[in-house]
């Protein structure tokens, strides 16, 4: 996360609306205020008030929807710079569904804005080959509206009109979403971000004409690209009445399909009420490296892993039942026998008597998106100076630790609490720089002196902490800890100095009742500081007073 060169920050979500820095990279604090020292405090007590409020807001809208949340903001540098950001915040969820920490990509799109002038001179070149394309425009049965990056609709043909029932006048310059039913928003504005990075979307949703009435609508969203550069979002849509009787006429005219198939870059798959497939896309070879042609007659689960292909099947089947479209996400195998993460959204087909023609599938490639969002979960479970676990990731595996050990009588496991002994004055004679390669190489002597089904954390500063699980007995630990200790009395070099390191060492041991988390902690750090008052540089054993 340290080599990302957009601004991270992982948030730590407590009592419900209560937001702490939990993490900070080095890009957001060359760009930002923001330091270390904000790892614990608020949004409140970290930003201005205006900005906090601002921030708060956000990072409450993502808990209570439980789902990511895109928004747009400024901030000046430490140069004085204003600059323009985009931020994705995504929650992370226990596995009771509670949200516990939420990941903030904060991405600079101030070229983007520098652009906007650039763009309009390319509008008015645009006006020059207008005449061009206005009868195709203006005519076409299908409605069409031309959209600016900022979502403003600034034209439409005559069906916008016939569909909406709103004249020119009425909806020029207002934002084309505004006509778009609540429920429907969210992925209005999921289809104009992905045109605007140049992708075209097919979906379905719904709008209020002028009468107030809800229309529900095919729309097609498409990027206007000049010189390379979208300038602009095309949006084509019609009433789904139109559509069903075009569903009828695609069924009778293989032609017709075979272009809109040919030229798209997802898989389409038509199968029949028994889920056979009875059309699969030439885009088939490109994404799967399989011939099209192999997938005709066999049932659409063959290729699915065995883990989604019940999920898959109850998609389908109640698609069928409700007439309603469904999308899921599903790992499917590639001709190398990999697993292809996608995204596949069906739609139930139905003639005049209701009877299904077929089920249309688009599938889509996500697996650099699960990549990306596998990679999130993996930062916000390591600290990023060692590479070691964190608190949180430390707290999984003892709580697991103690499952096992409650529920199969295994041995006593221990919990061996560590500092580094007047670490302040190596940074403060040092610096930070040196101080940080301490804890490192502290980090991974440590790390050499126990087993491999064991864990070492870093939870904060110079403070490690390590789960010895199945070790039997209080004297197993004890042995750790003195070989920890000698390790750690080695020799030390930096910046052609000799340094002299120790450690204070706190062991707790597993109970045979009462056993919790907190309470190992508890002893842990109690044992450790009765380490510090005798001296350093040695360990002491918890033992119930």
């Amino acid at each position: 996360m340290e080599g990302l060169s957009d601004m991270v920050f992982v948030m730590k979500v407590e009592g419900g609306f209560e937001f702490t820095y939990d993490f900070v990279n080095r890009a957001a604090m060359e760009g930002t205020d923001i330091t270390q020292a904000a790892l614990g405090k608020t949004i409140q007590e970290v930003c201005a008030r205006d900005q906090s409020d601002f921030l708060y807001e956000k990072y409450k809208e993502v808990v209570i929807s439980k789902n990511s949340v895109t928004f747009e903001d400024s901030y000046i540098s430490h140069a004085g710079e204003k600059f323009h950001s985009k931020t994705l915040l995504t929650p992370l969820f226990n596995d009771l569904g509670q949200c516990e920490q939420i990941v903030g990509v904060v991405k600079d799109i101030t070229s983007e804005k520098v652009a906007e002038s650039e763009r309009r001179v390319a509008w008015d070149r645009l006006h020059e080959s207008k005449e061009r394309y206005h009868s195709l425009f203006h005519h076409n049965s299908d409605a069409i509206i031309s959209l600016d990056l900022n979502g403003h609709i600034t034209n439409g043909n005559v069906a916008v009109e016939t569909i909406s029932g709103y004249s020119p006048l009425e909806y020029k310059g207002s934002v084309w979403d505004s006509f778009v039913v609540e429920g429907d928003k969210q992925l209005a504005t999921k289809l104009f971000m992905g045109a605007i990075s140049g992708s075209t979307e097919n979906s379905q949703l719904e709008i209020h004409n002028k009468a107030g009435d809800k229309i529900c609508l095919s729309i097609k969203i498409t990027p206007l690209i000049i010189n390379e550069q979208v300038i602009g979002v095309y949006c084509i849509f019609r009433d789904i009445t139109e559509l069903l009787k075009a569903q009828k006429q695609l069924e009778e005219s293989q032609k017709r399909f075979q272009i809109i198939a040919e030229h798209a870059h997802d898989l389409i798959t038509l199968m029949d009420e028994k889920g056979k497939i009875i059309y699969a896309s030439p885009s088939y070879r490109k994404i799967l490296g399989y011939d099209n042609k192999e997938y005709l007659g066999k049932n659409f689960l063959h290729n699915v892993h065995p883990d989604d292909r019940m999920r898959m099947e109850e998609a389908f089947i109640q698609s069928i039942k409700s007439g309603e479209s469904f999308s899921i996400e599903i790992k499917q195998y590639n001709y190398k026998n990999e697993n292809v993460w996608s995204e596949s959204r069906g739609t139930p087909v139905f003639d005049n008597r209701n009877n299904l023609i077929y089920i249309l599938v688009l599938t889509r490639d996500i697996s650099l998106q699960k990549e990306y969002e596998m990679k999130l979960k993996d930062f916000a479970l390591h600290d990023p100076l060692t590479e070691l676990p964190n608190r949180r990731l430390f707290n999984e595996r003892l709580n697991q630790a103690l499952e096992t050990l409650k529920e199969k009588n295994k041995d006593e496991l221990a919990v061996i609490m560590l500092d580094i002994d007047r670490f302040k004055e190596v940074n403060d004679e040092m610096g930070h720089d040196v101080g940080d390669r301490v804890i490192i190489e502290f980090g991974r002597r440590i790390t050499q002196m126990i087993r491999e089904k064991d864990t070492v954390a870093r939870i904060g500063g110079d403070e490690f902490i390590i789960l010895l699980p199945n070790i039997g007995s209080a004297d197993k630990a004890v042995a750790i800890a003195k070989d920890i200790l000698q390790c750690i009395r080695k020799p030390w070099q930096a910046n052609d100095r000799q340094l002299f390191i120790t450690t204070s060492i706190g062991i707790a041991m597993s109970q045979k009742q009462d056993n919790t988390a907190v309470s190992l902690f508890k002893n842990a750090d109690i044992a450790l500081y009765e380490a510090k008052n005798r001296g350093r540089d040695s360990y002491n054993l918890w033992k119930n007073k």
